[in-house]
């Protein structure tokens, strides 16, 4: 499945790598590929039916309901699901397939039901060197691998659906899905040998806008489950204080005896983990950048600073927003309608997500 939206030529370079597979799992022989479009105005379309054309098992959809990733995730589902699939492997527009990387994800042990794969940056632009990290924050820590897969590079096992599902939101749907599925039981790999390019936003208003929608999906999510914060807000917030603690730390300083030696112990504290970070960050950029790793450790510390800002301005922004009984309830009632389309059970959804708490 890939999923897609204004991004013809990205398309164009992610399909022909899915055709150039080789290996034991070529197009049309092993997998079929659907692009799930977002209502694209640009020449998507247009690229795809280049493709379609030529291989039957390639198809292009625009989406039924418009609004996010959640809602054409959950449209997929029920697209592989109806024709018999086995296996769904995730991607998008952005992305572009190493040769072996679908036989490589395919080769899933019995006993895994997630699996994703290695991420690749060309760490060339700033964007990358700041978050390269984003999209390897599973290969940064093995908990997290253990727990989470990105939404854009892996392989679900379509039985695990009838255990957990994507909430019909703008995106971070791949976030609560994995809470979910942790909650059922639902076992996730990792794949080294699977590699994938991926990219991330060029300038400061992609990062923004990327930043925006991703916090977005993050509260209109924890909304769902009835939460009154995102369950990744405190470390966020936490971590955009660290100023705040270098701070006190060096006014600690000044101050004479057991002050001074608070202030000494906790200014050492802070540099530790800030020394720590930025040295898994630099082992991290030589693993998953292609070029320009001088420094990435340093900036991959200071992109992670950066995301947590992001974090605690948006979260507290629509969270504040969500406060409104008629957003709530609106949000609500949305996401019932759409997963009643796709014809997901809402009570076994609702002993984890709150969806149908406006039927009672």
């Amino acid at each position: 499945m890939i999923l897609n939206k204004d991004n013809a030529e990205g398309l164009r370079e992610t399909l022909n790598s899915l055709v150039n597979q080789v290996g034991s799992c070529r197009v049309c022989e092993c997998f079929d590929v659907l692009v799930i479009d977002g209502g694209s105005k640009d020449k998507s379309a247009e690229i795809a039916s280049e493709f379609t054309s030529k291989y039957p098992c390639m198809k292009f959809k625009v989406q039924e309901v418009l609004g996010g990733v959640g809602p054409a995730r959950l449209e997929a589902i029920k697209y592989a699901i109806s024709n018999g699939y086995e296996y769904i492997l995730w991607g998008d527009s952005e992305n572009i397939y190493c040769e072996d990387y679908v036989s490589q994800m395919i080769k899933t042990p019995t006993d895994c039901d997630v699996v994703s794969g290695k991420p690749l940056l060309r760490c060339h632009e700033l964007s990358d060197k700041l978050f390269f990290w984003y999209h390897a924050y599973h290969v940064l820590f093995k908990y997290v691998r253990e727990r989470h897969a990105p939404g854009n590079n892996k392989l679900v096992k379509t039985h695990v659906y009838s255990k957990s599902i994507y909430p019909p939101i703008i995106r971070s749907d791949d976030f609560y899905f994995s809470i979910l599925a942790l909650k059922r039981g639902v076992k996730f790999c990792y794949n080294d040998d699977a590699v994938v390019i991926v990219t991330t936003p060029k300038d400061w208003q992609g990062i923004r806008s990327w930043q925006k929608a991703r916090l977005l999906g993050v509260v209109q999510g924890a909304v769902l489950i009835n939460s009154k914060l995102p369950p990744d807000f405190i470390p966020w917030f936490t971590f955009s204080l660290y100023p705040i603690y270098v701070m006190i730390s060096l006014y600690l300083i000044m101050g004479s005896g057991i002050v001074t030696l608070l202030g000494y112990s906790l200014l050492t504290m802070i540099l530790a983990i800030t020394s720590y970070m930025i040295i898994r960050l630099s082992k991290l950029s030589k693993d998953v950048c292609v070029e320009n790793k001088l420094f990435n450790g340093f900036l991959g510390f200071v992109g992670m600073y950066l995301h947590s800002i992001f974090t605690t301005y948006y979260t507290l922004k629509y969270v504040l927003k969500y406060l409104k009984t008629d957003m709530k309830e609106e949000l609500i009632r949305k996401s019932q309608k759409i997963l009643d389309k796709y014809g997901f059970n809402i009570e076994r959804i609702s002993t984890d997500i709150s969806i149908s708490s406006l039927n009672h």
